[in-house]
């Protein structure tokens, strides 16, 4: 072999290898490039679906367009993939020669997602629905609206107004965040819900004599009732017995994992007076520096581990939802899996949960061991493993410390015994049995569920302005100057009436309460009624200050005492 021979062939092999190197180096510049949504990803339409995909492009372009962007156009799962339905589905219709049902609900997706629908079924966000039994949907239906439809007083000028729909509040607030129980509407108006289906374990309808109530349009499909649907409330209860809704943080049809990592995507219910975990985050110094960083955060990357595809700051998803590398990048659809406390209750519960997920609230010992499977430090164990991304083990073990001091302050302090007054009054028969038609109700409602919560979600977010200011000075503000004065109120009433016995018991328990070490400095100064303006302006309102209701509980204890007979007495045998 010549030299020249020899040079052409090192030559070729040269620039085979070089080939090769620019064909690797374009290849992985061309993955990342997909992978961070740089580029546009392949679709792929289903035989299945490819009718639903042509049609659409011509009626609502924006949807398809959603769905060519999303990883389920990128894996051939098209339309019909999801709303595939059977003939024996309750809202299953014939549509284009496909029977296809409009809503997708979790038992849908799990046909593919088995593991995230189990771990979304035990979580919190699944029971979302059960406001619809609880005190703050009392307050949509019946005291900002009514549960049975009303005259207007005078006409709306522009529409023909005959009837005031008194569940709007509840259908467009509570139940958009929350959910409701979804429902077909009646041949009379009514609804149709899971109620009356009674869907078995495979959620198919066993009431199959209901269906043939349901309104139907022309072409045979199904009506939805207007005030439950749309709705994409996270504890949706669905006509198949499933609770939930995805695309209540996985938007419908393009289901962007990018949005779902952004805390504004849990923004839509985490905000408010109530539970502003939104504006909590935006202080503190994690939704700072989110906002600086987010550029650099990987948002479009298929894979989002914290600690390998970003550190830069965590979001709502980094610390309650997301994969780390401390535990495999192993990604929860229940967000209380990290959460040591909850904070929705007048009182914080510690969160040992059984086998449903409920808190355990047994107070025995051997008892609670036995009803617990996952205990609030295995949970908090999982949440200091995101924290020590960036964080020491001394820096997460002493926040911990403040947070749980703080906590128990809240509940010690004046949850416990806001608790205590109220139930003392409710049992002596001081507060009728109806809720929020007397004053002391809103008031003990702002104490823990506005300011309580704001308080104690602050201080679990690192947001010190919200557990202060617009946290804990609230309450007690709401404790001291609101909740014990309507409390002595109703008990002056309550003497002025003749019930003595009853008066003197819930005094007793206030009594008790501000006897202690910690309320002191407020009892010293007649709680809070004995400087003149305070003094003059109760007496001006019928109201005694303290040392009269003291006087007063005196003279029924002289009172009884004078009356029993010596075989009454507490040492007669």
């Amino acid at each position: 072999m010549t030299l020249k021979t020899k040079q052409w062939i090192i030559f070729a092999l040269g620039m085979t290898f070089l080939a090769s190197l620019v064909l690797v180096q374009w290849m992985e510049i061309a993955r990342r490039r997909a992978e961070l949504g740089l580029a546009p990803r392949p679709v792929i339409v289903p035989a299945s679906s490819r009718n639903c995909v042509e049609c659409h492009q011509r009626e609502t372009p924006g949807l398809v367009d959603h769905w060519r962007h999303s990883t389920h156009a990128a894996k051939a799962v098209g339309c019909y993939e999801c709303h595939r339905a059977e003939q024996d589905d309750a809202d299953a219709f014939m549509h284009y020669g496909a029977v296809i049902a409009t809503v997708v609900t979790p038992r849908d997706c799990g046909r593919c997602h088995i593991k995230e629908t189990q771990e979304f079924a035990r979580s919190h966000h699944a029971q979302g629905g059960n406001i619809l039994a609880s005190l703050d949907n009392f307050l949509a239906e019946t005291v900002e609206g009514s549960r049975v439809p009303f005259n207007p007083h005078s006409p709306t000028p522009g529409m023909d107004v005959q009837q005031v729909n008194g569940m709007a509040s509840a259908f467009t607030g509570c139940q958009q965040c929350h959910g409701s129980k979804v429902a077909l509407l009646a041949v009379d108006g009514g609804m149709i819900t899971v109620d009356d289906l009674k869907p078995d374990e495979n959620g198919k309808p066993t009431n199959r004599e209901v269906l043939e109530r349901v309104r139907r349009d022309d072409s045979g499909k199904p009506l939805f009732h207007p005030g439950t649907w749309p709705n994409t409330g996270i504890g949706r209860i669905n006509l198949d017995g499933s609770l939930g809704s995805c695309s209540a943080c996985h938007s419908r049809h393009d289901f962007s994992p990018r949005r779902a990592r952004q805390p504004e995507n849990c923004a839509k219910c985490h905000l408010g007076p109530d539970h502003p975990q939104k504006e909590i985050y935006e202080e503190s110094k994690h939704g700072v520096a989110y906002r600086d960083l987010r550029e650099h955060m990987n948002l479009d990357s298929d894979s989002w581990v914290l600690g390998k595809d970003y550190t830069q700051a965590p979001t709502c998803a980094t610390c309650h939802m997301s994969g780390h590398t401390r535990n495999g990048g192993r990604i929860t659809h229940d967000p209380g899996e990290r959460i040591s406390w909850t904070n929705r209750p007048p009182v914080s519960l510690r969160m040992d949960t059984d086998e449903h997920g409920n808190v355990v609230k047994e107070t025995d010992p051997a008892k609670r061991r036995a009803l617990v499977k996952d205990t609030a430090e295995a949970k908090r164990q999982r949440m200091r493993q995101v924290c020590l991304h960036c964080h020491t083990p001394d820096y997460v073990t002493a926040f911990y410390k403040q947070y749980d001091d703080f906590v128990i302050l809240y509940n010690e302090k004046f949850a416990k015994p806001g608790q205590k007054i109220m139930q003392s009054l409710r049992e002596n028969g001081l507060l009728t049995p109806q809720q929020f038609d007397e004053r002391i109700e809103w008031t003990w409602f702002y104490l823990w569920h506005h300011e309580g919560r704001r308080a104690r979600h602050g201080a679990s977010m690192m947001a010190p302005d919200y557990a202060h200011w617009h946290g804990m000075y609230e309450v007690a503000e709401r404790f001291y100057q609101e909740l014990i004065p309507e409390a002595l109120e109703i008990i002056h009433q309550a003497q002025q009436e003749g019930k003595n016995q009853q008066a003197q018991a819930v005094l007793r328990v206030i009594d008790e309460i501000l006897n202690r070490p910690e309320h002191q400095w407020f009892r010293a100064q007649g709680a809070g009624f004995s400087k003149p303006l305070g003094h003059k302006r109760r007496l001006e309102r019928g109201q005694p200050n303290w040392e009269q209701l003291e006087l007063l509980q005196a003279q029924e204890d002289q009172k009884a005492s004078e009356s029993q007979t010596p075989g009454d007495s507490p040492g007669a045998q």
